[in-house]
């Protein structure tokens, strides 16, 4: 069993993911950042296999700072708390602000994946996928 993070704040997104999930995958999800900045920070270095990552957080805010906060913030929580073995996969729709996410995590050592939620398909997540069971293994 492996488990994913996933930080979204679209509930028919997160439904979506779920439809293409195997039956070895765990998803925790985080649907506004604060939340997602908060179990980072709670969860173990290596609790993660994988961690999908949207830009704009603000549909589920759950306290007043989550109003500030989106997926730049998470980013940083990520360089942080979580080990550069873990691939990303970045499905923000963000023209201006994903690909500064990108950057930034592939300055830090992560394998990121850039790959908007309006062009993925159950093929290319299960090709993300696979590589995340990979570099789990590998870890293992």
């Amino acid at each position: 069993m492996i488990r994913i993070l996933l930080i979204e704040d679209d509930d028919s997104r997160v439904e979506l993911i779920k439809t293409w999930l195997p039956d070895d995958v765990r998803l925790v999800h985080a649907g506004s950042a604060g939340r997602a900045i908060g179990i980072l920070k709670r969860d173990h270095r290596d609790t993660y296999a994988g961690i999908m990552l949207d830009h704009d957080l603000q549909g589920q805010i759950a306290t007043d700072m989550d109003f500030f906060l989106s997926g730049t913030n998470v980013v940083k929580s990520i360089i942080e708390n979580v080990s550069p073995d873990t691939p990303v996969l970045v499905h923000s729709m963000n023209p201006s602000d994903a690909p500064k996410m990108v950057t930034a995590l592939t300055k830090s050592g992560f394998s990121v994946t850039r790959l908007p939620m309006r062009v993925m398909t159950e093929e290319g997540f299960s090709e993300w996928l696979e590589d995340v069971r990979e570099s789990w293994e590998d870890r293992s």
